[in-house]
């Protein structure tokens, strides 16, 4: 398996540690997490599996160029008008969620529009460069960011605060039936792979076999991940009323110290660098959401200088929902629609399954 699509999984597993992801499996912690989150690993291993062995038979292609070329006219309209929709409120929801949690932790008194507008400042630069350099950008940040990830999850584990028989008593809950919340949201962390819709693209000469062994590895990264961003923030803050932090993994954070360290509390160093990756996972969603946009409208001649601006029309689309949404939404209500985004995405995968079926028996005949 190409080292790029390791990046795209990581990124997506890394950013979901500080998103409503980790808030959600606390809520139904007595009434599922633990089956739930079993249940996502096996999902998200087939999720990857079949991505891997679809785009493996068509490399260098996207999959809106894959539909419009493969696909009739009535399934790649709704189809990729999907994939914008999805993958834009994907990449909004981790902007929102970051910008609350700077505006609660870091900079209370700054309005949250001017937070969300350093946002988008940064990640529009990023997001109208070209894919591999998109890739290429994400491979440099993720491999400075990581070293210092694993050291604060073992800062966690290995806190003399921390309690393993709240860890026991969680994961004692495991004779409930899975939640339907808890799965969609734990499966989630494992959708990275489903970022090759436009990052297939990159893979021109060599292609994305998926092995049993990666399998395994991602399975156990993955797993990793999952316990960390539900068992760490109970560990340190205990079983019972965890589901009154609305942020459980900052919270759990801001509990470790630092003695010799020059940054004595955690926190300070925890959010810089889940900024960094949020502006990854940022960076992601919304480069396949404005990709997928171009590949449905192009307006050509809308030019200024012998540059097409058509690009640019979505960035100020994008701007517009964000900073209005940015200051309607509040924490509640933006967990309300996360669950609910949560929620679509495994109705979503048999569909996108069975574009694949079509697309490969169209691309046989």
């Amino acid at each position: 398996m190409n080292r790029f699509l390791y990046y795209l999984i990581f990124v997506n597993m890394a950013a979901n540690m500080i998103s409503a992801v980790s808030k959600i499996l606390m809520d139904h912690r007595m009434a599922g997490t633990v089956t739930s989150i079993l249940l996502s690993i096996i999902f998200g291993l087939i999720l990857l599996y079949i991505n891997g062995k679809f785009f493996n038979q068509f490399p260098g292609k996207d999959f809106p160029a894959l539909l419009k070329e493969h696909a009739p006219s009535w399934m790649y309209w709704p189809l990729t008008v999907l994939i914008a929709c999805v993958w834009f409120a994907a990449g909004l929801m981790t902007l929102i969620t970051y910008s609350f949690m700077l505006k609660r932790f870091l900079t209370p008194d700054m309005p949250i529009t001017w937070i969300a507008s350093s946002f988008l400042i940064i990640v529009s630069f990023g997001i109208l460069m070209n894919t591999k350099s998109v890739i290429y950008t994400v491979e440099n940040v993720l491999i400075l960011s990581l070293p210092l990830v694993l050291f604060i999850v073992y800062k966690a584990f290995s806190n003399d605060q921390f309690e393993w028989d709240f860890v026991r008593e969680a994961i004692m809950h495991f004779n409930h039936l899975p939640d339907y919340s808890a799965f969609s949201a734990a499966s989630f962390v494992f959708a990275g792979s489903s970022n090759m819709i436009i990052f297939n693209r990159v893979f021109t000469h060599t292609k994305i076999r998926v092995t049993w062994k990666q399998m395994c590895f991602v399975g156990v990264v993955g797993t990793f991940v999952l316990a960390t961003l539900y068992l760490a923030p109970i560990g340190l803050n205990g079983f019972q009323k965890i589901d009154h932090l609305v942020y459980p993994a900052i919270s759990a954070s801001d509990t470790l110290r630092m003695e010799f360290g020059i940054i004595e509390r955690v926190l300070y160093l925890f959010l810089p660098l889940f900024l960094a990756i949020s502006f990854l996972n940022l960076l992601i969603h919304w480069h396949v959401a404005i990709e997928t946009c171009k590949n449905m409208i192009w307006f050509k001649k809308f030019e200024w200088k012998k540059n097409n601006l058509t690009p640019y029309l979505y960035l100020v689309i994008f701007w517009i929902i964000t900073l209005i949404l940015v200051k309607t939404l509040s924490e509640y209500t933006l967990l309300l629609y996360s669950r609910y985004f949560y929620n679509l995405i495994p109705a979503m995968t048999p569909l996108f399954f069975f574009s694949f079926w079509i697309i490969k028996r169209r691309a046989k005949s």
